[in-house]
């Protein structure tokens, strides 16, 4: 739980870039989990 709240300290206090960097690369690994999910299964 530290560990989210120190996150979410240093995504507030980041640059607008940077926070644009960070979803990019949040919305990376959300969207190719579940297609690596999928890929194991099959």
């Amino acid at each position: 739980m530290n560990e989210v709240k120190r996150c979410l300290n240093v995504f507030s206090h980041s640059p607008f870039k940077v926070r644009l960097m960070l979803l990019q690369l949040l919305c990376e690994r959300l969207s190719s989990t579940p297609q690596n999910c999928d890929d194991k299964r099959a």
